[in-house]
């Protein structure tokens, strides 16, 4: 395994990890969050790319993979702060984890996967793990709704490297920008819905999530997703979640029960557990191979 793409991985998960605490801390909605984060990294990569003029040797399906990656995480990051602004920072960390469990249901959708039992059973326990953090089974709970609508971001979020890793002959930093400027359309298209931050208390946050958690943490999380194995960046964006929620017990106070560790420790777990099988497997058999 390569050790410097290792470290960027590290890296892009704890600036990915401030996300849900500093959405939670500001008070602009999850539009503004969006638009000012797109507008910052745009800001930055932009000029560069013009520099380069790597954009003049993209094709029209090159443009359509990056407009496809681009609106989806656009969608991704709307349902994401909007579940962080719903439920908690904790609990939009953690729904945002299920999407390991992703993955799994949509080989087996589309790509003709077939569910083993431990694949079944890593599902029905992270079903159960979600069950256990949300406080009531009724929609009409705004933390529950909240925590949902975080669970279907993982969804979208599970998809991303899909696309990318079929996108991987165009360089880092222009999947990064084109992934950022057409989810920056989106935002666009809901402008009427944002709220500019009135005072430096909501500026200084918006600044170290667009610099910070989108520029520095999303292009170097492109990078190592793509050319890592995929069990390597499987597991390692879980350490996402045990950050994620002791910054939010320390800066914002939240409550962090034995129940929701519970729930989260089963999430992780099952899909940790799905991550690591597939590289198992395939290493058992070499062993029997060369017995």
């Amino acid at each position: 395994m390569n050790f410097r793409l290792f470290t960027l991985a590290l890296t892009a998960v704890f600036a990915m990890s401030l996300v849900p605490v500093l959405v939670r801390s500001v008070a602009s909605n999850e539009v503004t969050i969006g638009a000012i984060r797109i507008g910052i990294a745009l800001l930055f990569l932009t000029p560069i790319l013009l520099v380069k003029g790597t954009l003049k040797g993209l094709s029209s399906r090159d443009w359509l993979g990056m407009a496809l990656v681009g609106l989806m995480f656009a969608a991704h990051w709307w349902t994401y702060f909007y579940a962080i602004k719903n439920s908690s920072a904790a609990l939009g960390a953690i729904s945002l984890s299920t999407y390991g469990i992703h993955l799994v249901i949509i080989s087996w959708a589309f790509g003709g996967h077939k569910l083993a039992p431990i694949d079944c059973c890593a599902v029905a326990v992270s079903f159960t793990g979600c069950i256990l953090v949300t406080p009531e089974l009724n929609f009409s709970n705004e933390t529950t709704w909240g925590f949902t609508v975080g669970v279907l971001s993982g969804l979208l979020y599970a998809m991303l490297p899909l696309i990318h890793q079929r996108m991987a002959h165009i360089p880092t930093m222009t999947r990064s920008w084109g992934q950022f400027a057409f989810a920056g359309l989106f935002f666009l298209m809901l402008w009427p819905q944002i709220e500019w931050p009135r005072n430096s208390g909501d500026w200084w946050p918006l600044m170290t999530m667009g610099i910070v958690c989108t520029l520095i943490g999303h292009t170097l999380w492109v990078k190592a997703s793509t050319e890592l194995p995929a069990v390597v960046t499987s597991t390692t964006y879980y350490f996402y979640i045990p950050i994620a929620m002791v910054l939010s017990f320390v800066f914002l106070d939240e409550e962090i029960t034995p129940i929701m560790i519970a729930g989260a420790s089963m999430i992780v777990g099952a899909n940790i557990t799905i991550a690591v099988m597939p590289f198992l497997k395939s290493r058992k058999l070499k062993l029997r191979k060369h017995a």
